[in-house]
């Protein structure tokens, strides 16, 4: 993905959470409307980010690292600090051309130190840095619409398996980058499967490839692929999740 590839056909902005439509419907069960919520009120986090970022790319006449930098750091500070935040890492990252002709920049920060991540990125002679070709990236970049990526063992960050939630961000109506959050595997475990065993013993909540995300039965891991056993009810949530009330192994 270049900058022409983005700006050749210009995306409308989708800067908006997920419809609350898309949730679990009125006689569901008490513990998915919970977990429901939990998962939407990431993805809002992540849209008000995502518009407020866009709101002052707008507004601002040239963006250089230093104003990049000073913009996105207390968002992260905030989203990695407030009392019980699964969030292990938080940042943004330019498309080619943003800052400079054919250069990305990233300003993506993790844990409680707010540690910078892969800084030297940004000095590197090659024009199109590694993180680019991820799918967490490239898929916002390409589409204009948010994406969850994983779970995946993230060896660009926290060397952890995560989920990485991304939003694509604009600037004069053209793609200008993506905001994102790092979700460990191990947080949403400790977020989702409580509410999880109440809908039934191999019960498991799964991302839009069909592969397990959180489960209740230990035989099923994250990552595993897996399809909804005969019977299995299935819900919406979050916007990117389906949780099944039964699965067993994909064929």
């Amino acid at each position: 993905m270049t900058r022409t590839d983005a700006t050749d056909s210009p995306l409308t902005p989708d800067i908006t959470p997920a419809s609350p439509a898309a949730g679990p419907a009125e006689d569901t069960p008490e513990s998915l409307r919970q977990l429901d919520a939990l998962l939407s009120g990431l993805t809002a986090q992540l849209a008000g980010w995502a518009e407020r970022t866009t709101d002052w790319l707008g507004r601002t006449s040239r963006v250089t690292s230093t104003s990049v930098d000073k913009f996105v750091r207390p968002a992260v500070e905030t989203l990695l600090q407030q009392p019980g935040s699964p969030i292990a890492g938080a940042g943004f990252i330019a498309t080619l051309g943003l800052l400079a002709p054919d250069r990305s920049y990233m300003a993506w920060w993790q844990g409680d130190d707010m540690e910078r991540v892969d800084a030297l990125a940004n000095f590197s002679p090659q024009p199109v840095s590694r993180y680019m070709r991820a799918e967490w990236f490239r898929v916002p970049v390409s589409t204009g619409k948010p994406h969850v990526t994983g779970p995946y063992i993230d060896l660009l960050c926290t060397d952890e398996y995560v989920c990485t939630f991304t939003y694509p961000v604009f600037r004069l109506g053209a793609i200008a980058g993506i905001v994102g959050m790092d979700v460990t595997a191990q947080k949403l475990e400790l977020m989702v499967l409580p509410l999880l065993r109440q809908l039934g013993p191999t019960a498991a909540m799964v991302n839009q490839a069909g592969r397990a995300v959180v489960a209740v039965a230990t035989s099923t891991d994250a990552g595993d692929a897996v399809r909804a056993a005969p019977g299995a009810r299935s819900h919406p949530v979050g916007g990117h999740f389906t949780v099944l009330t039964a699965v067993e192994p994909a064929s």
